[in-house]
């Protein structure tokens, strides 16, 4: 294979494409206007030296969080040269590729203080924050507790005499820890800690706290503040998350943020108008994390469908080759049913996660709109589907970045694939704002009330809840089966849809009855705890089923004329979409098949003609494959890949980059004198 033939691949692969990759890129981007705004953005980071990522695989974690400390600087001091925006400021970390100190003090520290600090604490701490005269972040978990609130072991001790607060780490095991930002950069932090008057518990609140000197950056006296060291797989190396504890350090009572709760000077305590006003923060933080899994999978699916394009193995004959124009040459990987298989789906799941990060944003402007005039309406449900996306999302993001670099064979375990770093950048993402497991009860919860409410007034059922009234009544709901007679009715949308409110319906009174009778059977009674592994599975269901749901809503209104230009794509790329769209559900629906099968709802024969129906999509899109990664618009500096990049040269990429082990720099080794030769010599001199 000569040299050349990687690009000639990739770049044939490009005229098989039937839709404009320009539309489809605009469409997942929501419009042109976005597009040159993240481009532009992107660019800007590209041409500064020091977001250079050359050297980044042989950064030890000191020098690494060194660098991401000067990172840091730059990028707030472009903020400012620029006037950019919180969400360019987004665009610029996503350039970056890595997370630095500041990325809390913007995705954390402002947005918790707008959102719970009065106007005068928010006219006082935030014209700072903008400027980087002070440098924030957010501390919640502890080496103790991190999930639950209600037990932190931080308290805030309210002094009447002094009118102050006295912060105090009450144990060890009450020392802030993984706080990001804080091991090297913060100067305050928003800590969460529980609130004490006259020895009465009132629950964990959140407190601006003074931590380094503004003048020398060093910690007051009664706070203690270091770095927690390297984390796994080399992920965050340029973070500096960090441990705190505090020993009876006092701060003013007004650096406790009260637009809800409140403390007067006389220490009377005020209650929230409702007890989780306070969780706009975490929605938020999670709507982010829902499109950051968006940018994450389809960067590697990306990386994945370019390498598997140009790489090619054995010349066993597939029902797609390209053996009359290339003779000869073997077999390109991207050609083989399995591998299709495996990776097609997921560049559907992209798709769908870019609509779910897009929707869910949108619910939470609306909470947030509606609580700045009082309006709790929405909180419940907003905060419910955030934890259940926030779950599922990086799930399926981890997972499909770990099975990309699979799908990329011995080549995929480089670290110049830049697989390896995306996935030390996603997996703590499954534990982090909620462990994935605990989180699901947050739904679980949600839909048991939304259960009570369909026995009692079913019309108040919240929107994206209303399958619960097919299963109102049992006998019928038992009798239900799927309506699919022959393999086409699978691309229904509506068949697909019904699938998957049966499920969830089915079980969310499940979980209801098991409750139910659970505290009921006074021999054996059952805890909430066991009912934990269904409530994964109802809150994972109902995540399944609104993503499905939104990425058909939004294939539908990308070919209505009346739907805003920005969302609009035109006929051909509205077809791959449509592709897509079914791909996503049917193979979701493949993947979880017990569930659908398990109280008869499909029939052994529909089973058969659904994964018929899968294998028929996936190959149906192999030559859309390159054109829809392509629409991700992922520039090379982003990838960072030598096996992905857009001009698809991936062996002298890879061979270039293996020229910059330091290693190579001697033509023998170091060690050779020290360790190599006494070896060789243990027995004398050996002539061969």
């Amino acid at each position: 294979m000569t040299e050349s033939q990687n690009k000639k691949d990739l770049a044939y692969a490009r005229t098989k494409v039937s839709f404009d990759v320009q539309d489809m890129t605009n469409y997942l981007h929501g419009g042109a206007a976005n597009v040159e705004q993240r481009r532009y953005i992107i660019d800007l980071i590209a041409r500064e030296p020091i977001f250079n990522k050359d050297d980044w695989g042989w950064l030890n974690h000191t020098d690494a969080v060194k660098r991401g400390i000067a990172m840091s600087t730059r990028l707030a001091e472009i903020k400012m040269e620029h006037d950019l925006n919180d969400l360019d400021f987004a665009t610029m970390m996503e350039a970056i590729d890595d997370t630095l100190p500041i990325v809390l003090h913007n995705g954390a520290f402002i947005p918790v203080i707008n959102s719970q600090g009065t106007e005068e604490q928010i006219e006082k701490w935030i014209p700072l924050a903008e400027k980087f005269q002070i440098l924030g972040c957010y501390a919640q978990t502890e080496l103790g507790h991190g999930s639950n609130l209600s037990q932190l072991e931080t308290t805030a001790s309210f002094v009447k005499e002094t009118d102050e607060w006295e912060i105090n780490s009450t144990s060890f095991t009450a020392s802030k820890w993984w706080i990001g930002g804080l091991g090297a950069l913060s100067t305050h932090a928003v800590v969460q800690a529980r609130l004490f008057i006259d020895g009465k518990d009132y629950g964990a609140h959140v407190f601006v706290i003074p931590l380094r000197s503004l003048e020398d950056h060093k910690p007051f006296p009664g706070v203690e503040i270091g770095d927690i060291g390297p984390k796994a797989f080399n992920g965050f190396n340029k973070m500096d998350n960090g441990f705190a504890r505090f020993n009876k350090y006092r701060i003013p009572r007004e650096n406790m943020l009260m637009r809800f709760s409140k403390v007067s000077k006389d220490g009377v305590y005020t209650k929230p108008p409702h007890a989780k006003l306070a969780y706009g923060s975490m929605v938020l933080l999670r709507s982010v994390l829902i499109r950051q899994m968006a940018l994450y999978l389809s960067r590697a699916t990306t990386v994945a469908t370019r390498y598997l394009t140009v790489r090619r193995q054995f010349n066993n004959p597939t029902s797609r080759n390209d053996s009359d124009l290339n003779p000869g040459l073997e077999t390109q990987v991207i050609n083989y049913p399995m591998v299709q298989n495996r990776l097609f789906p997921m560049i559907a799941q992209s798709y769908a996660l870019f609509t779910a990060g897009h929707v869910m944003m949108e619910m939470y402007i609306g909470l947030m709109t509606g609580l700045s005039s009082g309006n709790i309406d929405a909180l419940a449900e907003v905060h419910a589907m955030s934890s259940a996306l926030k779950s599922y999302c990086t799930t399926i993001g981890a997972a499909g970045t770990e099975e990309c670099r699979k799908l990329m064979g011995g080549h995929g375990f480089s670290y110049f694939t830049g697989i390896a770093h995306l996935f030390a950048s996603i997996v703590p993402s499954n534990t982090y704002e909620g462990d994935n497991y605990v989180l699901t009860q947050q739904m679980a919860r949600y839909l048991l009330k939304e259960v009570k409410t369909a026995k009692a007034t079913p019309e108040k059922v919240t929107p994206f809840s209303k399958y619960l009234l097919l299963a109102l009544n049992k006998t019928t709901f038992a009798r239900t089966t799927c309506a699919v007679r022959v393999a086409e009715d699978w691309m229904n949308p509506d068949i697909q849809l019904a699938a998957f409110e049966h499920r969830c319906a089915r079980l969310a009174f499940e979980l209801s009855d098991a409750v139910e009778l659970g505290g009921l059977n006074h021999a054996n009674p059952k805890t909430w705890s066991d009912h934990n592994i269904e409530c994964y599975r109802i809150s994972h269901a109902h995540a399944q089923y609104v993503m499905v749901l939104w990425f058909i809503q939004s294939v539908k209104d990308a070919q209505n004329s009346e739907t805003d230009e920005e969302r609009r794509a035109q006929g051909p790329s509205v077809k791959v979409l449509e592709r897509l769209s079914h791909l996503h559900a049917l193979h979701t629906i493949q993947t979880n098949l017990a569930d659908f099968v398990e109280d008869g709802y499909f029939s052994p024969v529909q089973c058969q003609s659904l994964r018929a129906q899968v294998k028929t999509l996936v190959a149906g899109l192999a030559d859309e494959a390159v054109g829809l990664v392509d629409a991700f618009d992922h520039p090379d500096f982003l990838l960072n890949s030598a096996l992905g990049a857009s001009d698809g040269d991936a062996y002298k990429r890879l061979w270039d980059k293996a020229q910059m082990e330091p290693l190579n720099r001697r033509e023998v080794c170091d060690g050779y004198e020290e360790y190599i030769r006494p070896l060789l010599k243990r027995h004398g001199e050996l002539k061969l």
